[in-house]
């Protein structure tokens, strides 16, 4: 007799009854090929003995087996695996002191081998990330409470419903306004896409877009979520150089005299990592260039909002003359990470093939908290928390650089970022990062250890050191933690 006693296992204290936990360790048994078909079950007394309890609950969970057809009860013989079920082979437990085989279960194509790593910051009290704003600040029960009403009101049971794959009406017309009143963006609603963040609105325009073995230029450093949805697509990198004022467009010039470019994917306004920002001249030129060579520019505008010393420049979809760039914007960035809401604009035609590609991966986003935002911009909520925010982060922005100053002048180089969420730091190279990374978390610190922004053109001892997320008291307490590990 098989050891009934290990193999079903009861827990009298889950949500589950007694009898359906034995009902479903038998047909795990009778699954992984323990229990062939035809095979006797013990008598319903001695298997409640062996399992320890009651004889009735053993009768039901037999009854149980036998209405779902995996058992049968045979007069006077006892009850048995159905005899009409297919032979499984037997599960091959692994031998002592040996690994599992690597032998994958069935065949698949992309295994995502540059897919981008996780960071894992929820272990650690403090976390110096790559520059995320503070969830604390935004009016999240502003935004429940829009949620809620609408969804009490009569009409809101049609949000329950099926929606277009453009997102909220009412969100896009929403985002418009605010675009055309903040950074010169006028299009109309029919030409904006909701997107599940940024994230979405980059994969889109890279699986319209692009085909395998075109050529997207990118930045020297670059959004490494964005290289890898282009790898994904079978795209090639090009990598474009870096410097104080964003990407070179000389450079790029260059490399159109004699190579054909598909698309380029640019962050003009606090470029990720390094947070410089794309001089005018070299957007005007880029979009010279775009008209010229026919080829698409990926506008990521993540974080406009938060601008501090000057007047922001405004994005390249607002001098667009010619209909070359899709823009890309992000609330998620602004407002709260987990909610996940972005936008993109382009051409009437290329956003209603977004729309379609769209609906194959997600039939339509969250109307009701899309509506719920679009509430929240149309009573001026997001405006006044973009004003409470950019305040308090200019203040983070000034205590951390002023902190680097003075306590860690010999040791990391940086220039004061005129807006974004994060400082680039270029760290000594007598400093192993890795190290660091694994000495901070020991003492309730996160902070990367600086791989995540390396690729195959760029390897520096540098990291983004985000300031946003954390207050006064807190920035002065991780960077007290860091300075202590360093020195």
């Amino acid at each position: 007799m098989l050891p009934y006693k290990s193999l079903i296992q009861i827990d009298r204290n889950a949500p589950v009854t007694l009898y359906i936990q034995v009902c479903n360790s038998l047909i795990s048994l009778i699954t992984n090929g323990t229990l062939r078909p035809s095979d006797m079950l013990p008598g319903s007394r001695v298997l409640a003995e062996l399992i320890g309890i009651n004889r009735n609950t053993i009768k039901l969970a037999y009854e149980e087996l036998i209405n779902q057809g995996w058992a049968e009860s045979i007069e006077r013989k006892g009850v048995f695996v159905l005899s009409g079920l297919p032979v499984i082979s037997s599960k091959k437990l692994p031998e002592p002191g040996k690994k599992n085989g690597t032998q994958e279960a069935f065949l698949w194509t992309n295994k995502f081998e540059n897919a981008t790593p996780n960071k894992n910051m929820q272990k650690t009290r403090l976390a110096i990330d790559d520059g995320f704003p503070d969830v604390r600040l935004a009016p999240v029960d502003l935004l429940m409470r829009e949620y809620r009403s609408i969804s009490r009101k009569f009409y809101g049971k049609n949000f329950l419903k099926y929606g277009g794959a453009k997102g909220s009406e009412h969100l896009r017309t929403a985002i418009c306004n605010y675009l055309s009143g903040t950074r010169g963006v006028d299009v109309p609603a029919e030409n904006v896409i909701i997107t599940k963040g940024s994230q979405m609105g980059i994969y889109l325009a890279s699986q319209l877009l692009l085909s395998p073995t075109d050529t997207v230029a990118v930045g020297m450093t670059n959004y490494i979520a964005a290289d890898d949805t282009f790898r994904h697509v079978g795209a090639k990198l090009l990598r474009i150089p870096i410097d104080a004022n964003g990407m070179d467009i000389d450079y790029l010039e260059k490399v159109l005299r004699r190579k054909k470019i598909k698309a380029v994917y640019i962050i003009p306004h606090h470029h990720f990592p390094t947070t410089v920002t794309t001089s005018m001249e070299r957007r005007l030129k880029l979009l010279d260039l775009a008209k010229e060579y026919r080829f698409a520019i990926i506008e990521d505008d993540y974080d406009f909002d938060f601008h501090y010393d000057n007047k922001p420049y405004l994005p390249l979809a607002s001098i667009d003359h010619n209909h070359n760039v899709i823009y890309i914007g992000s609330i998620s960035k602004t407002f709260a990470p987990a909610l996940r809401i972005g936008f993109m604009l382009g051409p009437s035609a290329f956003v209603e093939a977004a729309a379609s590609l769209r609906e194959l991966i997600d039939k339509q986003g969250d109307t009701l908290l899309e509506d719920a935002f679009a509430l929240l911009f149309k009573n001026g909520e997001m405006e006044r928390h973009f004003r409470k925010s950019l305040k308090a982060y200019k203040e983070r922005r000034n205590l951390f650089c002023d902190i680097l100053r003075s306590d860690f002048k010999n040791v990391i180089e940086f220039k004061m970022p005129e807006g974004g969420l994060a400082v680039w730091a270029n760290f000594d190279k007598g400093i192993d990062l890795p190290k660091m990374s694994e000495n901070a978390a020991k003492n309730g610190l996160y902070i990367d250890n600086g791989d995540y922004y390396k690729n195959e053109s760029f390897s520096a001892n540098a990291m983004r050191m985000g300031f946003a997320s954390l207050d006064e008291k807190e920035i002065v307490e991780a960077l007290g933690i860091l300075h202590k590990i360093i020195r």
